[in-house]
């Protein structure tokens, strides 16, 4: 077993072990099961909450699956964003303080492996839980509104995994230059704060990892096109994390244990 395999073993069994196992898989299923519900009784919600009369005032369109789609889509660029950053910002700074660092690096581990292994592990994980709320998601939408294609969801929450992939990266690039963890996690949501701002700047979402919030809705709903507008934020945004990850590897080597 090479250093890099006994490692990517142990950061599985610290994900197993830990909070990271239960909450983010927690929070993404309990989205994806409740969205459709909720965009289906909206407007009985609105009933019960302001009255029959104030609610049938409001203008409401009938809701349909593709609203559901485009809940399910908010609610990972919305809400699941959040747990991503906090569960990164804590990867590499807190094994530092707590000495467990130390103690790998002793062994026949690099520093660029060390931060990899944090990385691939982190997104794996990620991308599996977002799988997992995917089909939920699909499954609550059929059961609500009648079947519907699974590709829109699984297209979507793949856009949504490029995205989750650049603000790890940012996330563990300031994990591994700031010793706290809530410095580190405000360098992540401060990262995403700011592709939400981009990404209204006329066309340079089209073309930027900018554009991956609105990707990841419109393809969830069916609007977006397999074009450049599509291919362009997930291929920057690739790239973008892999820039990221390459400066964590680069400040993490220059860190003093």
């Amino acid at each position: 077993m090479t250093a890099s395999t006994a490692l990517l073993s142990l950061r599985a069994r610290e994900i197993a072990r830990t909070w990271r196992l239960w909450v983010l898989p927690t929070v993404i299923v309990f989205l994806a099961a409740t969205g459709p519900v909720i965009v289906r009784f909206t407007r009985e919600i609105l009933a019960a909450a302001l009255g029959a009369e104030e609610a049938a005032a409001i203008p409401w369109p009938d809701p349909t699956a593709s609203d559901a789609s485009a809940q399910w889509a908010s609610d990972l660029t919305q809400l699941v964003v959040f747990v991503v950053v906090v569960m990164a910002a804590g990867a590499i700074n807190a094994e530092v303080r707590s000495g467990v660092a130390a103690i790998l690096l002793v062994k026949p581990v690099s520093r660029t492996t060390y931060v990899l292994t944090h990385a691939a592990s982190l997104l794996g994980f990620i991308a599996l839980a977002g799988l997992l709320g995917a089909l939920v998601s699909w499954a609550a939408t059929s059961l609500t509104f009648g079947a519907v294609d699974l590709a829109p969801t699984l297209g979507a929450t793949a856009v949504w995994v490029v995205l989750a992939a650049v603000l790890v990266a940012a996330s563990l690039l300031a994990s591994a230059a700031i010793d706290a963890v809530a410095g580190a996690a405000g360098v992540g949501i401060g990262v995403y704060f700011l592709l939400a701002l981009l990404s209204i700047v006329p066309h340079f979402s089209d073309y930027t990892p900018a554009g991956l919030i609105r990707v990841t809705t419109e393809v969830a709903t069916g609007t977006q096109q397999l074009d450049a507008t599509l291919w362009w934020p997930v291929g920057t945004g690739m790239l973008l994390t892999m820039g990221l990850i390459a400066a964590a590897v680069l400040v993490f080597r220059r860190r003093e244990i």
